[in-house]
């Protein structure tokens, strides 16, 4: 029986065209309904122009050709048009290659309907096989009227019947534009559809062939994330270590830093002592001098005297010299140590940028 054969819900969207805008009736998306309605209303429009020009009325200017000429100079009429049994059987092969189906299908959707009761599923069914059947029907009755109308030859006919048939396949081509104009909404439209009306293995295999590539690429994507991340805990925990070793290297530095400090105040705590000792000196050569005049009553005694006064000069300047080489070494070692602090401090400094940066990396890569 007829019914017998209808397609079920789960093959309902193979019945209605995986691949045409009708296939939006078995979606719950308003924009899908828009789109099917859309395309539904310009392929009517367009069969109505057809229509309208075959119209056979006197008054109106009309696409309609008369096959007939009858002469003013003859009595009998002839008969003009070309058209032979061969177009016409051309004409009936590419309407039942392009329309039987559509019609079956459609007649199908629309008589099962009542074997799903009141539910949405039934009505959206019922919407999409009302529309199917009757734009089908619609484009069958302009193509017999316009070629009727208009055709006179064999080639007229099978022009006509190409250009009204395409017309037909709007729905087909719109839904191949949204396949390259918004790739992602089709996919998830159609996707809904199927897993609503698409029961049967060999309509979702595709689907579900294109959601397990869609995990796997980003179970990949997670797991070089995933590589990433270690790497880079991996390189802070060592930059963190190296931060620290060179935090005690500072601190080492500091603590020598200061032992030169001291060092170097005990240094001029003792030139200050040496200042003191020159000072004294000078007393004493003063004294030196006030009793030079006894020195010269006593000149044996005098040159003994002046000769131990010179080996000890001698040896203060001789001690004096060592004791200023000593503090230039340390002020040098000073100067050196103030340069290696400065430089690892601005080490230390760029450290600290480098690390904050890195830090920012990864946080932004989290």
């Amino acid at each position: 029986a007829f019914g017998e054969n209808f397609p079920t819900a789960g093959n309902a969207l193979h019945a209605i065209g995986k691949d045409s805008a009708y296939s939006f009736f078995l979606s719950s998306s308003p924009i899908a309904w828009v789109l099917a309605i859309t395309v539904l209303a310009t392929q009517a429009l367009c069969f109505g122009f057809f229509i309208d020009e075959a119209k056979l009325e006197f008054g109106d200017d009309r696409f309609w050709r008369y096959s007939f000429f009858c002469p003013r100079n003859n009595l009998e009429c002839r008969n003009e048009s070309d058209v032979t049994s061969i177009g016409i059987i051309f004409f009936v092969l590419l309407a039942l290659i392009f329309l039987l189906v559509d019609i079956l299908n459609g007649l199908k959707l629309v008589w099962g309907t009542s074997k799903y009761g009141f539910s949405k599923e039934s009505f959206q069914i019922f919407v999409g096989g009302c529309s199917l059947f009757s734009i089908t029907c619609l484009a069958l009755y302009a193509t017999v009227v316009y070629n009727v109308a208009t055709s006179r030859s064999n080639v007229d006919m099978i022009f006509n019947t190409v250009i009204l048939f395409f017309v037909n396949d709007l729905d087909e081509k719109l839904f191949t534009s949204l396949r390259m104009i918004c790739p992602e909404w089709l996919e998830n439209t159609t996707s809904e559809i199927a897993a609503s009306f698409g029961n049967n293995v060999s309509i979702n295999i595709q689907y579900a062939t294109a959601n397990h590539q869609v995990k796997d690429r980003q179970d990949r994507r997670i797991g070089k994330i995933e590589k990433t991340l270690t790497r880079k805990s991996n390189a802070i925990k060592t930059v963190e270590a190296k931060h620290e070793k060179l935090k005690t290297k500072v601190k080492g530095l500091k603590a020598k830093h200061t032992t030169k400090n001291k060092k170097i105040k005990k240094l001029q705590g003792k030139n200050k002592e040496l200042d003191k000792g020159v000072q004294d000196l000078e007393s004493l050569g003063k004294q030196q001098n006030r009793r030079f005049s006894y020195v010269e009553r006593n000149q044996a005694k005098f040159n003994t005297e002046n000769k131990k006064l010179k080996e000890k000069v001698a040896g203060f300047e001789t001690e004096q010299a060592t004791k200023n080489k000593q503090m230039q070494r340390g002020e040098a070692i000073n100067e050196g140590l103030k340069k290696k602090v400065e430089s690892l401090e601005a080490e230390l400094q760029n450290f600290r940028t480098d690390f904050r940066i890195l830090l920012e990396k990864v946080n932004h890569l989290m």
